[in-house]
């Protein structure tokens, strides 16, 4: 189901307007007018309804070609754009993608979405402060919608970046609660790797992202301008997806260290319980055997010897075992390393 449709644009006088809250024909009969219209749709699922409004609006495009790409996909027909970008999403404890589908015609830009591309419905909230900085003579039609598209890639890029400061968050968080004085039972190896999973789908994302900018950068459409001034903006989302890209794998390798670290303290944990368990039947060994030997019938000795010689027996045999393991014992790491992995978090973040 259709859920918001708005338009926005310049009109051929060069005056910006907006349309919130209208129908699919009402925009169709709208983007007959000179000047550029961008037509924002707000749906419930992108697949079944996307064919239904390209066929509406004019678009001679399938829109399979773009959904059947891997997160993002670039479609170039002459005459017809269409981007498919990600927007990033972060769960409780996962992470996954939506997809925003953008066409660009000749004075029209279209932009799908769902519920999750929120950011460029509060784009379109400013579209007349936006509109009023794009040129207004038709000879720049090119020019106009470069400069537009931009503007949405761009937003696109900074809301998927604020997912990458969330899972940066939940990090802290986790530093903030192992260093409280209560501690709450909790499972540590998965928590790190329900985060390193959200990191894996966000440079996937990222990745994609990427590909699909420099394909519309380097491949020349026909529907964007080729003065290279203007193609240059995109170097700058290239430029802001590459730190993203380091930021995340800099994340990615504190949080696999922390996976190490937990893995290793687990492990010198059994096997410091391994030694002392060694150290409790070894020095148990020794007066278990005197104490076979007294206990052979006939045997006439005092009791008065006999428990002296079992306890000295037992201090001297469990003392001997302690200083002679001691070099084999290991020392547990704790939580302070893991306590540390906020500190570097934070520093890679600040980079």
């Amino acid at each position: 189901m259709l859920k918001t449709i708005s338009i926005a644009g310049i009109k051929e006088q060069g005056v910006p307007f907006k349309k919130e809250s209208i129908t699919l024909d009402e925009a169709a009969k709208t983007v007959s007018l000179e000047g550029l219209d961008w037509i924002e749709c707000v749906v419930d699922d992108i697949v079944a309804e996307t064919p239904e409004i390209l066929q509406k609006l004019g678009i001679n495009m399938d829109p399979s070609l773009l959904l059947s790409g891997y997160i993002s996909a670039y479609e170039d027909a002459g005459d017809t754009l269409g981007i498919m970008l990600p927007f990033i999403v972060t769960g409780e404890s996962r992470t996954q993608t939506s997809p925003v589908l953008i066409f660009v015609k000749q004075d029209l830009i279209v932009t799908i979405h769902d519920d999750y591309g929120g950011k460029i419905t509060k784009l379109y909230n400013y579209s007349n402060t936006l509109m009023r900085k794009l040129p207004k003579e038709p000879e720049q039609w090119a020019d106009r919608q470069t400069n537009l598209l931009f503007r949405l890639m761009d937003e696109v890029s900074e809301t998927n970046f604020s997912t990458l400061r969330t899972i940066v968050e939940q990090a802290e968080q986790l530093e903030i609660d192992l260093g409280g004085s209560r501690q709450v039972a909790r499972d540590l190896s998965e928590e790190l790797s329900n985060m390193k999973r959200s990191l894996l789908s966000y440079l996937n994302a990222v990745w994609a992202s990427h590909d699909t900018v420099r394909s519309l950068r380097y491949g020349d459409p026909d529907m964007l301008t080729d003065d290279d001034d203007v193609l240059e903006k995109f170097e700058v989302i290239l430029g802001r997806l590459d730190r993203q890209i380091q930021m995340a794998e800099n994340v990615m390798e504190v949080i696999s260290t922390g996976m190490t670290v937990i893995q290793t303290e687990t492990s010198n944990k059994l096997t410091t319980l391994i030694v002392w368990l060694t150290v409790a039947a070894t020095a148990g060994f020794v007066p278990n055997t005197i104490a076979t030997v007294f206990g052979i019938p006939d045997l006439a000795i005092s009791w008065t010897y006999v428990v002296p010689l079992l306890v000295g027996a037992t201090a001297f045999t469990a003392f001997v075992t302690y200083r002679w393991t001691k070099r084999w014992r290991v020392i547990p790491f704790g939580t302070k390393r893991i306590k540390n992995l906020g500190s570097r978090l934070r520093k890679n973040h600040s980079e």
